[in-house]
């Protein structure tokens, strides 16, 4: 038996936190929809304490265990049955459970819940003495107020946002199932799985049976049984399969995302059996940052983005991961970084089928307590995080903390060994530094010094920030507050005022459309450029680009909005992320008209992340004038190699052709590469020139 317990819901807000659960107030109710976070259930930017009660009837059998589950809520939880304490909860992400056989009753059952999604003191515990966690929903320059120590804790994420079920067992029921794949030096494959049984009664005699399935692609199975007397409470059973010729699970760019299912099934005597299943995948990963990232033997750039999707995960349903997923593939991605926070368990299983690798982070974001409490509570949400997440092959890397500074050397190498010991199969990163994350053309420097790969050999955030469109902009911001700008209401929107004029030089024009499109061009700039310099570089292993999409209706350094709508930096990404990327090396993409011929670029390379060549593929260049005339033409044959790079400097780079000349009237000049192979298009690009009028 399986019985939803989402629905409409009684709630009451208890602003003093002091309400007795024995003598609450018959008046004063309000009604939500769970699951929901109150801030999008009508409750608004409150922080603190609110009481959900939901009345229901339910069928009870005699033989039967009965369990009642969350799977999310936001932060603390405390929770009654009839009357009864089952217990609390701290953590945001993870599913908990409790027993209610004895206390559930066919009819009349009232569940009260009591939720507490605090504000941390400003000053004295928020920004650097955090205690909650909650990663980048509760402290980053992406979220509502930005990291401002009076409103970035705004619009507060509390509430019982993921679903919460009852259900029955059997007194003997399979409350986990872990399966451990390694891939073997002979192409075959080592799976574990791991049963942990428990058992509510007397000692039985129990039959089980596991069996290993396809799930997306066909061939044969393997299933293994046995019978044995079980004690009474929990007993762990392992069995090694060994599977002779695998599918394997690879990212999409390199082959098929094979994934597994493993079916548990136990069975005694004059009772009813259990079941259990899990998908899996076979793959092994083997991360290193300075000689490179390998998948199932054989190199993988992770050509990734850093994702952020909702502020509120209750609003993250099954319609817009799977739009997200699009847009990902689309764009050319491969591998994604969860940035400092776990998001909705549905985007996990996306990514398992999409064949989308998935960087994940702990929810740190930069500095916290430093005390025996917090270290125990820390711990033990991240083995919860790991045992969540384990079976998911999209996984292939835990991180313990993003950017700290006081943590770095004490808590977060307890992190690591911690990841390390619950998930030996996998490679653990202690934290994402600083000297990983360069930003010159944003926060320093100049966008042109990505042409000396800052920050390499891996590089897990880079990027500039970027205006929406016109229309998510309106949507975003009131007339009065959107133009001439309100400046601290866009700061409230996470839009970083010197950055934007004082370091990137983006030029505001006379409106707020010009404005827009400056905004989204320099992005567009500085990505496209920054991407493909670290794709030549051969000493780069990955890169992660900073961010993808907005959690919330936001100005921030995303290639997409809220609203799903791309910026023309998503374009850049679309291009830069080709798996065959055909590259110009420029030195600059401006020219005065009447000034001595300049070459438009150094060199071209084509840079091939898959393991398969393309021999006398053609590689075409047409230059085009402000007109859209064709003003010159090449072809030239590569041969490009399978997981590598080439240089190629043709014979018209060395002449006059590939120079603008002292005469070329002002505009704007585009100059398309194509590289064709066997008749088809493998890559293409573009890079745009600007004439201005002379002196």
């Amino acid at each position: 038996m399986k019985l939803s317990l989402d629905g409409t819901w009684d709630y009451i807000v208890d602003e003093a936190g002091a309400l007795d659960p024995a003598r609450l107030p018959g008046a004063g109710w309000g009604r939500m929809g769970i699951p929901c976070n109150w801030y999008l259930g009508g409750l608004g930017d409150y922080s603190g304490v609110v009481w959900f009660r939901r009345t229901f009837d339910a069928p009870v059998e005699p033989g039967r265990e009965y369990w009642l589950r969350f799977h999310g809520v936001d932060y603390f939880a405390r929770v009654w049955l009839n009357g009864v304490y089952l217990g609390e909860h701290e953590g945001y992400f993870q599913p908990f459970e409790f027993r209610v056989t004895g206390i559930l009753r066919p009819q009349g059952n009232e569940l009260l819940v009591r939720v507490d999604s605090p504000r941390e003191p400003p000053g004295e515990v928020w920004p650097d003495r955090k205690r909650l966690i909650k990663g980048v929903l509760n402290h980053h320059d992406c979220r509502p107020g930005a990291w401002d120590p009076v409103r970035g804790q705004d619009m507060n994420t509390g509430g019982i946002w993921n679903h919460v079920e009852l259900y029955s067992t059997p007194p003997v029921r399979i409350a986990a199932l872990r399966i451990t794949p390694e891939l073997l030096r002979d192409g075959s494959a080592a799976v574990e799985v791991a049963l942990t049984i428990e058992n509510l009664g007397d000692r039985v005699a129990t039959e089980v049976e596991i069996e290993l399935l396809p799930d997306n692609f066909p061939g044969p199975g393997r299933s293994w049984g046995t019978g044995f007397r079980l004690p009474p409470g929990a007993t762990v059973l392992r069995r090694v399969f060994i599977v002779e010729k695998p599918g394997l699970w690879w990212t999409w760019d390199h082959g098929e995302p094979r994934l597994y299912r493993a079916v548990a099934r136990l069975g005694h005597p004059g009772g009813e059996g259990a079941t259990r299943a899990e998908r899996f995948g076979i793959r092994k990963l083997e991360v290193d940052k300075v000689r490179g990232w390998k998948l199932n033997g054989v190199r993988f750039f992770p050509r990734g983005t850093n994702f952020i999707p909702a502020q509120w995960l209750a609003e993250y349903d099954g319609e817009k991961i799977k739009r997200d997923i699009e847009l990902l593939l689309a764009a050319n991605v491969n591998a994604v970084r969860v940035h400092a926070h776990v998001t909705h368990p549905d985007f996990y299983r996306a990514c398992d089928e999409a064949g989308i690798a998935v960087w994940q982070d702990f929810p740190l974001q930069w500095d916290y307590e430093e005390s025996e409490e917090f270290y125990t509570n820390a711990t033990r949400q991240l083995r919860e995080m790991i045992e969540l997440l384990y079976n998911h092959p999209c996984v292939v890397v835990w991180c313990c903390h993003n950017e700290p500074k006081r943590n770095k050397g004490k808590l977060d190498v307890v992190l690591a060994r911690t990841a390390r010991e619950a998930d030996p199969s996998r490679h653990v990163e202690p934290r994402s530094d600083f000297q990983e994350h360069p930003y010159p053309g944003w926060y320093y420097g100049h966008w042109t010094m990505f042409a000396h790969a800052p920050g390499a050999p891996f590089v897990s955030e880079f990027g500039a920030q970027a205006l929406p469109g016109p229309e998510s902009m309106r949507r975003m911001l009131p007339p009065d507050k959107l133009w001439p700008p309100d400046w601290e209401a866009w700061a409230y929107h996470d839009f970083q005022y010197e950055q934007t004029f004082d370091v990137a030089g983006v030029e505001m024009g006379g409106s707020l459309e010009e404005f827009i499109a400056n905004s989204q061009e320099y992005q567009y700039r500085l990505l496209k450029f920054a991407i493909e310099a670290y794709r030549r570089h051969p000493g780069m292993t990955g890169v992660f680009q900073f961010m993808f999409v907005d959690p919330w209706p936001a100005i921030t350094w995303s290639v997409v909005d809220y609203w799903r709508e791309p910026k023309l930096g998503y374009r850049a990404l679309q291009l830069a992320f080709q798996p065959v990327l055909v590259s110009v090396t420029y030195g600059r993409t401006r020219f005065r008209s009447g000034e001595r011929a300049s070459p438009l670029f150094h060199a071209i390379t084509v840079v091939n992340d898959l393991h398969r060549a393309f021999p006398g593929a053609e590689l075409r260049l047409v230059l085009r004038g402000p007109a859209g005339e064709e003003l010159v033409r090449e072809e030239v044959r590569v041969d490009v190699p399978p997981a590598g790079r080439v240089e190629v400097v043709t014979p018209g780079m060395r002449k006059e052709m590939w120079c603008l000349p002292p005469a070329a009237p002002p505009g704007r000049y585009s100059l398309r590469v194509r590289l064709v192979h066997d008749g088809e298009v493998i890559s293409e690009n573009e890079e745009v020139f600007e004439v201005r009028p002379g002196p």
